[in-house]
């Protein structure tokens, strides 16, 4: 089974390897949890092992200071930045996503799937087209990461249930529930991040490391 690195050894050990290359991978967690230094620290990583990535940032995080932190010599001509502002221009992305799969792309990467789609869902009166629409961009994304062979990462914020405030859940919920074949949720604590396995095809399920985001990207929280 091909992987590629999560660009943090410990991070890789965790998973036995890092990314599955043929799947889409949900991290999921509160604002603040490292969701989009993961990416990045793959994206660079991606870089450094001479591929490129495509990177759709909906959220206008991406910092290039950030990513020269992780490793000032990265080439950023091998990253193709995408920055669409609303649900429809997502789509358009998305859609023109399979044209540029080329042997020489390695990761793509959107950060995050749901932020635009949360607006949407907030500003449309037919929640089912909206629905639909997030499922079909979905379905480029795991048909992309199947028949290429290129592993996708996806961000996504969480909320707490209305009846159980305890309760953590995904925005996009059953949708990338589905479509992920792995899940990773990152928690958020005063003195450090964790991560946990929530769902794999090979590894049991809760799992989890703790870890600190440093200047060179995360290390690991040794108990």
């Amino acid at each position: 089974m091909n992987k590629i690195s999560t660009g943090a050894a410990f991070f890789d050990a965790f998973l036995q390897g890092g990314y599955d290359s043929d799947v889409v991978t949900t991290i999921y967690g509160p604002s603040g949890s490292g969701k989009t230094n993961l990416c990045l620290l793959a994206a660079v990583r991606c870089v450094h092992d001479g591929k490129k990535v495509l990177f759709v940032d909906t959220e206008g995080g991406i910092a290039v200071e950030r990513i020269r932190q992780i490793d000032p010599a990265v080439d950023l001509q091998k990253m193709l930045f995408f920055t669409p502002l609303t649900f429809t221009e997502q789509k358009a992305v998305l859609q023109q996503l399979p044209s540029l799969v080329t042997e020489h792309l390695g990761l793509i990467i959107v950060d995050s799937i749901s932020m635009l789609y949360r607006l949407e869902l907030g500003q449309s009166e037919d929640v089912y087209d909206v629905n639909s629409a997030l499922g079909k961009q979905l379905g480029i994304l795991v048909e992309i990461a199947r028949r290429s062979k290129i592993p996708v990462l996806l961000t996504t914020q969480v909320y707490s249930a209305f009846d159980d405030r305890e309760t953590i859940k995904m925005v996009g919920g059953d949708l990338l529930k589905y479509g992920s074949k792995c899940l990773l949720e990152l928690q958020r604590f005063a003195s450090c991040r964790k991560i946990v396995l929530r769902k794999h095809r090979s590894l049991p399920e809760g799992g989890e490391v703790a870890f600190r985001i440093v200047e060179k990207g995360i290390e690991e929280k040794k108990s």
